[in-house]
């Protein structure tokens, strides 16, 4: 058996509206928490080029993706994984628009959206994954929907053989229709776990530290295949000061195959 810590976390975009909250003033707490929990592989979103280039002190990791504009200024969904651990066998990124081999936007979408994918070689034993990730749209429901059907569209055309985990903020409560396409092909890894999920439910908080557990938007997800066994997962509160290195808490899971 081979086990793998997985996470998925939206770090919030570099902007100066955020006041105290601002990348200034979190970048390090951020930085911090991420060589604490020392993850295999992790998804992140609202990654702009200044925020990657601070992250590149994580040098146990190699990163994959290209930012949604082709501007390496601009937010990307990078896939970081642990170079001790995998190799890249291949990569890229593709938009979720009816155009997907260029930077665009559909169905009424916000913004350009993209998912980053890699394909990755355990060193250690042979094994390959595909890891996705991804951020749907927060405005359009139906370029969530239909960037979700293409994203799973990706996942068949690909090797079956493959194990496939799928990171991202979707933007999306469990009674939508994307997040209902997707566990329809995909399982939920909270919603999995051998053991009870620990921590909220709820995964945004936009930076307020006394919101009630019970308030907080369920939007940010791993979901993964049926080869996987999930062991645990968890939703990292983690505070400074009391404050938040991000307006939405990492989640994670601990995967086995």
């Amino acid at each position: 058996m081979t086990t793998y810590e997985v996470a998925s976390f939206n770090i919030r975009v570099d902007i100066p509206v955020d006041g105290e909250n601002s990348w200034t003033f979190r970048k390090e707490h951020l930085l911090r928490l991420i060589r604490y929990y020392r993850w295999d592989i992790f998804g992140l979103q609202e990654a702009k080029g200044n925020q990657l280039r601070y992250l590149a002190a994580l040098d146990d990791y190699e990163v994959e993706g290209i930012s949604r504009d082709q501007d390496p200024d601009d937010e990307h969904c990078p896939v970081f994984y642990n170079k001790s651990v995998f190799t890249k066998e291949d990569g890229g990124t593709f938009w979720l628009t009816e155009t997907p081999e260029v930077p665009s936007k559909s169905w009424g979408s916000d913004y350009n959206r993209i998912c980053t994918w890699v394909r990755l070689k355990d060193t250690r034993n042979g094994n390959r994954i595909h890891f996705l990730n991804t951020h749907l749209d927060h405005i359009s429901e139906e370029a969530r929907y239909r960037g979700a059907l293409m994203i799973l569209d990706w996942i068949r055309d690909q090797d079956g053989d493959l194990p496939v985990i799928l990171t991202g903020d979707f933007n999306a409560l469990p009674d939508e229709r994307c997040y209902r396409e997707i566990t329809g092909q995909l399982t939920d890894t909270r919603r999995a776990a051998d053991d009870a999920h620990y921590g909220p439910w709820g995964t945004f908080t936009g930076f307020r530290y006394d919101i009630p557990w019970n308030e907080l938007m369920e939007i940010d997800y791993i979901f993964t295949d049926k080869q996987a066994k999930v062991r645990k997962t968890r939703t990292v509160t983690d505070s400074y000061d009391r404050k938040y290195p991000s307006d939405h808490y990492p989640v994670t899971a601990t995967l086995e195959w």
